[in-house]
């Protein structure tokens, strides 16, 4: 089973809740009425507004190792660093700290593995440094007790959510197997003029 594969059969079990936190803004930021994020997040011109620009490259490098392109779009593709930005900035501060705590983690950890950052390490040491995090079974690798690594914990966060991200995406929900349509067509709300009902209230 490749990585895609590994992705696609790992990740409905998690996606409704996932999709539940992107539908819901939180307090840290509203959205006017009619807002179509897809837009905003396709615009040639577009800025991160919550990771900064290192953070934004290190968060497009993973994603794009964790889901690659291959016959349909990766992560990369499907834009799943703008999503995130755009999910994080309405997300709580707790979660927000989560996040960035788990890139930084990454790059901290790149650092004094490789002497470099994530996003300028070449990409078989990128890999390598990935599989340890994911499968951190050899207590010399990382000189520590593994019931106090945190390593793990951030790479599987990050992992959530990128895998969250790109399957509630379009290319994504299309090779979950999503045509674009829906069970029971688009909702209109009530097509009935105001007095229609004969000015009673329906109980």
């Amino acid at each position: 089973m490749n990585r895609r594969e590994l992705f696609r059969s790992t990740v409905l079990g998690s996606l409704g809740a996932t999709l539940s936190t992107v539908a819901v803004p939180a307090a840290g930021r509203e959205f006017p009425f009619g807002y179509d994020a897809s837009k905003e997040l396709e615009r040639p011109d577009w800025k991160p507004v919550f990771l900064d620009e290192h953070q934004n490259a290190t968060l497009i490098a993973l994603s794009d190792l964790l889901i690659p392109a291959t016959g349909t779009p990766g992560a990369k593709e499907a834009l799943v660093n703008r999503f995130l930005d755009l999910l994080m900035s309405a997300e709580q501060a707790e979660t927000q700290r989560a996040f960035i705590a788990a890139l930084a983690y990454i790059d901290g950890e790149c650092m004094r593995r490789y002497n470099s950052a994530f996003v300028y390490v070449a990409r078989e040491q990128q890999l390598e440094f990935l599989t340890l995090l994911a499968y951190p079974h050899s207590l010399e690798t990382w000189g520590e007790e593994l019931a106090s690594f945190s390593g793990h914990d951030h790479f599987m966060k990050l992992k959530s959510w990128i895998a969250g991200a790109y399957y509630s995406s379009p290319a994504g929900l299309k090779e979950l197997g999503w045509d674009g349509t829906f069970p029971h067509g688009v909702f209109t709300g009530c097509e009935h003029g105001p007095d229609e009902h004969g000015g009673e209230t329906s109980k």
